[in-house]
């Protein structure tokens, strides 16, 4: 029989005739590897194009050159120069109202001065006739002393003659003559002890004549006093009596508000109002003093009006301040920054912070000024410096540190 032998080894067999590296890439290869290059310059050609054409459109719309571009920036500047315009108008309607404001208060100020003046020219009259009354007393009672030593000198001359007679006539008849010279020495006594009693009679008349001078000028001055108070107190009681009969006149009348509108915040929590009161009759002529005396409830409160315009009968318009429940008005601190000492040796720190929520249309010097705040221990009613800074509001504070001596 045949066996069924393994085939021969060959050493060249077609796995070892096979090459280890890949063969050449086939013609279907190379076109695709072609066609991606191609795509990918393409669209870096493309990217370039749009790169550079957006540069281009960039540089037209902002070009100063362009008329749309121009036209733009003109009506940016219009809209700018309106706002600015009606800004320098209110400025200008609130100078007009404080300078009317400051003419009042000084005309109101001269008044109390005239007043004033007029007044102390009639102390001053009052005291010159008071003092011309004691300098006439005071001479009246001079001339009366004076008349009284002259007589009592007068007195005292006549008895120092008679006592010369009687001693001569004495030294003449003193052996025929001694009982007649003691009564003439008893009558003398007894002269002289009633000229003694008379003078302090006189001296005592004086005195109460005096004391009855002083009381009677006492009594006048107290009665000029409680004349010029029951004047003063008549002109109290006929200004009350006015006030109460303007109050009743105007209750009368039924003069209410009407149209309160809120406006801009004029400083720190504090918004202005403005309302109409009408039901003012034509022929009453004190409308400033029925509006300033004519209350308005305004978040529940009343208020009476910080100052009044009288522009007619039916246009007399009152202004309010309202610095509570206005939370938009508001503004606050924020950003704390410490710049360390001002200089070594200093004693003193500088701080600076951002103010925030600022109302529009509001000033922000008033604002930065008046808006209070607390640190290191410290509260301050505002800023003691405030500047702008890239169209943002900062406060300045600088104070002692003994940590910077």
């Amino acid at each position: 029989m045949t066996r069924n032998n393994p085939p021969p080894y060959n050493s060249t067999s077609s796995s070892e005739r096979e090459p280890l590296m890949p063969s050449e890439p086939s013609h279907l290869h190379q076109s695709f590897k072609s066609y991606i290059r191609t795509a990918l310059i393409a669209i870096i050609a493309a990217s370039i194009a749009f790169i550079i054409f957006a540069s281009v459109f960039s540089d037209t719309c902002n070009n100063s050159l362009d008329p749309d571009v121009r036209d733009r920036i003109r009506k940016d500047w219009d809209i700018e120069l309106r706002q600015h315009q009606e800004e320098v108008l209110k400025r200008i309607d609130t100078q007009k109202r404080w300078l009317q404001e400051d003419n009042d208060r000084t005309s109101l100020r001269e008044q109390w001065g005239t007043e004033v003046e007029k007044h102390n020219r009639d102390v001053e009259e009052r005291l010159r006739r008071d003092e011309e009354h004691k300098t006439h007393i005071r001479e009246k009672w001079e001339r009366e002393v004076e008349e009284y030593n002259r007589d009592v000198e007068e007195r005292l001359r006549r008895d120092e003659e008679h006592k010369i007679r009687i001693r001569e006539q004495w030294e003449r008849e003193v052996e025929e003559h001694d009982e007649e010279v003691k009564e003439g020495r008893r009558r003398d006594e007894e002269e002289r002890i009633r000229i003694r009693e008379q003078w302090e009679r006189e001296a005592q008349e004086h005195d109460k004549e005096m004391e009855e001078s002083q009381r009677r000028e006492e009594q006048e001055r107290i009665l000029l006093r409680e004349k010029w108070r029951r004047e003063v107190e008549g002109h109290e009681r006929e200004v009350e009596k006015r006030r109460k009969h303007e109050e009743e006149e105007r209750l009368r009348l039924n003069m209410f508000w009407t149209d309160p509108t809120s406006h801009t915040c004029t400083t720190y929590a504090t918004r202005e109002y403005t309302a109409r009161l009408v039901n003012v009759p034509s022929y009453y002529d004190r409308r400033v003093e029925a509006c300033m005396a004519t209350p308005i409830k305004i978040h529940g409160i009343e208020y009476t009006p910080k100052w009044c315009e009288d522009h007619g009968p039916n246009n007399v318009i009152g202004h309010w301040e309202v610095d509570q429940h206005e939370p938009d008005c508001a503004s606050y601190w924020i950003w704390y920054k410490d710049f360390g000492c001002i200089s070594p040796g200093s004693g003193q720190r500088r701080i600076e912070h951002y103010l925030e929520n600022i109302p529009s249309g509001g000033d922000w010097k008033e604002f930065c000024a008046t808006t209070p705040i607390s640190f290191r221990g410290m509260h301050f009613t505002g800023a003691e410096f405030c500047f702008k800074n890239n169209g943002a509001t900062w406060g300045h504070w600088v104070f002692d540190d003994e940590s910077c001596n």
